[in-house]
């Protein structure tokens, strides 16, 4: 899963990655793309490996991407945003909510200018495939009905100034989805504070954005960890932001975490919400989706509380289940297959 860091310039973008990737960044020119791939934070796999001890312990990880910047002035108005965040499943709108030298900041006036900005780059895409179905159908091609439909749909919510992603169909819809339609996909507000407010801004739209001081995050990213801690102690910080954002994209995209656990290693997996038993599967390994004939199941709570898969199997609680069964956030998985 990757997320595409993007806002008006000079909202901090690229000091807010510096900070989520830290030393962990891949190298790039700003003709390309940096790429952080980070964990999830997560108790649960930590109480999870204190419980089994194995040799290894795997988080589940997401990717942020901060684009180049597009041409100052593009000839393809479409073009004024990066072409990456139509490649992303995801996206990070980075709000200034600071002066640094650049004037007041104007948080909620900013944040609707590049909301307009993803309406117009949609609204172009949408019409211009319109045009060439349009243009196919003189021609006397064959067309899709049904795209037309979905394009026309999206045409008017887009003209009403209205985003995709508050229709029902439109954002996860097969026909639409190599479109890379920005205002169909999930999108996080990050609010980038001065350092000495922790507030979030009312940007009059929706809920509160996740606030991040980024240049003290990319302060604290630069230090050792024993360093890091007696910083975050001097400014009465409990825990980094970072680890809020990352949750809360991880969250947007609507995804969750399964686990495997043993003495080899404990893992958590990333499905999306809704996924069957046997595509979970797959996420391990596609000889598991493929040979798959049941899984056994167990909580996550319950077998805190118990202690032990042992315990847990006396007790009743490890579930027996077949290929279409809904996995849900927690839950720890054994699958049997045979390929």
């Amino acid at each position: 899963m990757r997320l595409a860091l993007c806002g008006m310039p000079s909202a901090g973008k690229s000091t807010l990655f510096a900070a989520l990737a830290g030393r962990r960044a891949a190298a790039g020119g700003r003709a390309e793309s940096n790429l952080a791939l980070l964990n999830v934070p997560d108790p649960r796999v930590e109480a999870l490996s204190g419980l089994f001890n194995p040799k290894k312990t795997t988080f589940a990880q997401i990717s942020f991407v901060d684009p180049p910047p597009p041409p100052a002035k593009p000839e393809d108005p479409a073009a004024k945003l990066p072409p990456e965040l139509g490649q992303c499943e995801g996206l990070l709108q980075v709000v200034r909510n600071f002066d640094g030298g650049l004037g007041a900041p104007d948080p909620s006036g900013e944040y609707q200018a590049f909301v307009d900005e993803l309406l117009l780059h949609d609204l172009i895409t949408v019409e211009r495939r319109l045009e060439r179905i349009a243009g196919e159908r003189r021609r006397g091609r064959e067309v899709d009905n049904e795209e037309i439909a979905l394009l026309e749909r999206a045409q008017e919510l887009l003209n009403d100034e209205r985003l995709l992603s508050q229709d029902h169909e439109i954002p996860d819809h097969p026909k639409l989805r190599g479109f890379g339609l920005l205002t169909a996909k999930p999108r996080i507000v990050v609010a980038n504070n001065a350092e000495d407010d922790p507030e979030p801004p009312d940007l009059g739209a929706g809920a509160p954005p996740v606030v991040v001081r980024a240049a003290i995050e990319a302060e604290l990213a630069e230090l050792e960890p024993g360093e890091a801690a007696e910083f975050m102690a001097d400014l009465g910080l409990n825990e980094s932001a970072l680890d809020r954002l990352i949750a809360a994209a991880y969250s947007a995209c609507r995804l969750i975490s399964f686990f495997t656990v043993g003495e080899d290693e404990v893992r958590a997996w990333t499905i999306t919400q809704g996924t069957d038993a046997q595509h979970a599967a797959g996420a391990i390994h596609s000889d598991l989706e493929r040979g798959f004939i049941r899984a056994e199941v167990m909580t996550y709570d319950d077998l805190m509380d118990q202690g032990s898969e042992a315990a847990i199997k006396k007790a009743g609680l490890m579930k027996v289940v077949g290929k279409d069964f809904i996995v849900s956030d927690g839950e720890i998985m054994h699958v049997r297959f045979n390929v």
